[in-house]
């Protein structure tokens, strides 16, 4: 979809590697692919779309934020001089923490700087959901919104096959004393995660292609409804922190467009409240909320 992709790392070697990789094989993309390697940040000038995906941390280790803050300090007020009106698309995890992080150092109005959220997740709960049924994950309309992993809330209140809503048939469904146990295809999503990554290192393919799905609305300005992480301020999404969460964003040129409101249950909103006041956590125990804002507690 790209007429010109730019790779910057501060290992330039790898850089330049990976660039000539991919431009070998330019031909069979379909379009006049120029592929730019650097270890210098000034090559994103003009660019519609940054993408920041590192640091990230090996198999097995922690999301270290205050290492990953350091990094950001360095690269993002040079990617905010340099491409001042591209949409910064934020990778590296935890997303929603280091997508507030990335918005307080750009500058940045909060639509131009977005995370990659849940959007794995709600991928892996509509795979699950059409599993089970044994329809086509096309035919199943599902939204998972909060945070990446273990802190994801599916919304099964609003999940639909065809248009018939599951919990119209099933009141219960989700919950845990669900008679179907469809709460076991919850837990599967928050954990499969981090399972593939203990067998195989990391989950780059579904990373990437969700990746691509949001620059693809970026780029082509289609304004799809994706959960993606955006910055929060109020109690319309079920929480009232100031934070950024994944929650169904419109995404075009321009970024986050607007957010969709979801109709919660009691249970999601708890659900919804904790994962805000957990990434709220994170961000006070890294600094970054008294160091940019000098801020209280809402």
């Amino acid at each position: 979809m790209a007429s010109e992709v730019c790779l910057i790392d501060h290992d330039a070697n790898k850089a330049s590697a990976e660039a000539e990789d991919i431009q070998h094989v330019g031909f069979f993309l379909g379009c006049p692919l120029k592929t730019v390697e650097s270890a210098e940040i000034s090559t994103v000038k003009e660019s519609a779309v940054v993408i920041i995906c590192t640091p990230e941390a090996q198999p097995g280790e922690n999301q270290n934020v205050k290492h990953n803050l350091k990094v950001f300090k360095k690269i993002i007020p040079a990617i905010a001089r340099f491409a001042a009106k591209s949409v910064l698309l934020i990778v590296t995890r935890p997303a929603d923490v280091m997508s507030y992080i990335a918005w307080k150092l750009s500058g940045f109005p909060s639509n131009r700087v977005l995370g990659i959220g849940t959007l794995i997740d709600c991928a892996r709960l509509q795979d699950f959901v059409s599993r089970r049924l044994n329809v086509a994950r096309s035919s199943v309309s599902c939204m998972t919104i909060g945070s990446q992993g273990d802190m994801a809330v599916p919304l099964w209140s609003s999940i639909s096959v065809g248009g018939m809503k599951l919990r119209d048939i099933n009141s219960r469904i989700g919950e845990q004393d669900d008679p179907e146990r469809w709460y076991e295809i919850e837990e599967n999503v928050k954990s499969v995660g981090k399972e593939l990554e203990e067998k195989k290192g990391s989950c780059c393919w579904g990373v990437a292609i969700s990746t691509t799905e949001i620059v693809d609305a970026i780029v082509r300005n289609t304004k799809v409804v994706l959960p993606a992480s955006t910055h929060i301020l109020s109690c319309a999404h079920g929480t009232d922190k100031d934070v950024y969460m994944s929650v169904p964003c419109v995404i075009g040129r321009e970024g986050v467009y607007c957010t969709v409101r979801q109709k919660l249950s009691e249970q999601e909103k708890a659900a919804v409240q904790t994962c805000a006041d957990n990434i709220r956590n994170i961000l006070r125990e890294s600094g970054i909320l008294q160091e940019n804002n000098n801020e209280t507690e809402p």
